[in-house]
């Protein structure tokens, strides 16, 4: 037998050594590192102007909370609270299952050209600005030549302007979200799909599961950390609604359709009130983070899975 002692110690390398030798994989990171630094972090230092007169007076001076009263007390704010709950809320529920279902039915296709020709035609709306979505819809929902209107003609109905009727704007807005967002969701879900072990199912159909019970007691389960990823992506950003009311919005629709980061921007940019802006912006930041701790802590306690 050898004595151990002869072998040479392995000498570990220290910390610096380490990032010397990551040196290049570095440097492909520094630039993405800047932007999120300086575009994400810095601008925190702008939250401070909530607590400011900035944007009407000469000199800048602290008012602490005032901003915060005005916000609490304008009519407006609250409509575009409740506007952007609302369509959050019903983005979230007919939106949410929508990718989830379309992955499981592209999983049950056995051919791969099929699933990838259909992965690629979903997916491929995701692409297109909320510029380019909007322009979509306008077109098919023009009262005058657009296609649905068209049809609803051919049926013996009335041509409905859907893009100024404030019954129609909100449904508007949730089925070009769905159909812009829907391949994003699939994709990932199908990518969660195939990592699933063949031999659950296997073990499933003899204990005698068919398709149905298959999927629900071993598709969902094992693929449920995915799924509450998602709800918490989402969750984050329901809030944050902003460029998609922005281009496809009007006057006749505000009743139904401001929202707060369109208010923010007409308030601060539009109308230069920036302190208040910022101030409705620090309101609705502290919101949506609870509401991504809170579903987080519902995850962790009453599912056992949690991603934070």
């Amino acid at each position: 037998m050898p004595d151990r002692t002869d072998v040479p110690a392995v000498k570990k390398k220290s910390f610096g050594q380490k990032l010397y030798r990551q040196r290049f994989l570095l440097l492909m990171l520094l630039p993405g590192l800047i932007w999120f630094i300086v575009f994400k972090f810095c601008t925190y230092a702008g939250l401070a102007l909530a607590f400011t007169n900035y944007g009407f007076k000469k000199h800048v001076d602290f008012v602490g909370l005032r901003n915060f009263e005005r916000v609490f007390k304008s009519a407006v704010f609250w409509n575009a609270f409740r506007n952007t709950l609302l369509i959050s809320f019903y983005n979230l529920i007919f939106y949410f299952p929508f990718p989830l279902i379309i992955a499981l039915l592209i999983n049950e296709l056995k051919s791969i050209r099929a699933r990838r020709t259909v992965q690629f035609l979903i997916y491929i709306p995701y692409f297109f600005s909320w510029v380019v979505v909007g322009t979509i819809f306008v077109n098919l929902l023009s009262p005058s030549d657009g296609i649905v209107n068209h049809i609803i003609n051919l049926l013996g109905g009335q041509s409905v302007y859907f893009m100024a009727n404030p019954k129609w704007f909100r449904s508007v807005l949730i089925s070009s979200y769905i159909w812009r967002q829907m391949g994003y969701g699939a994709v990932i879900y199908v990518a969660t799909l195939s990592t699933v072990d063949p031999q659950l199912y296997e073990a499933a159909k003899i204990d005698g599961c068919g398709r149905w019970k298959q999927t629900l007691y071993v598709t969902l389960p094992s693929i449920r950390p995915t799924i509450i990823t998602m709800l918490l992506l989402n969750l984050a950003h329901v809030l944050m609604i902003f460029e998609q009311v922005l281009v496809m919005y009007n006057a006749s629709v505000y009743s139904v359709s401001d929202v707060l980061q369109t208010y923010t921007y007409r308030e601060g940019i539009l109308s230069g009130n920036v302190a208040y802006g910022t101030a409705i912006s620090l309101f609705t930041g502290i919101v949506s983070f609870m509401l991504v701790m809170g579903t987080n802590w519902i995850s962790r306690h009453f599912l056992e899975d949690s991603i934070l």
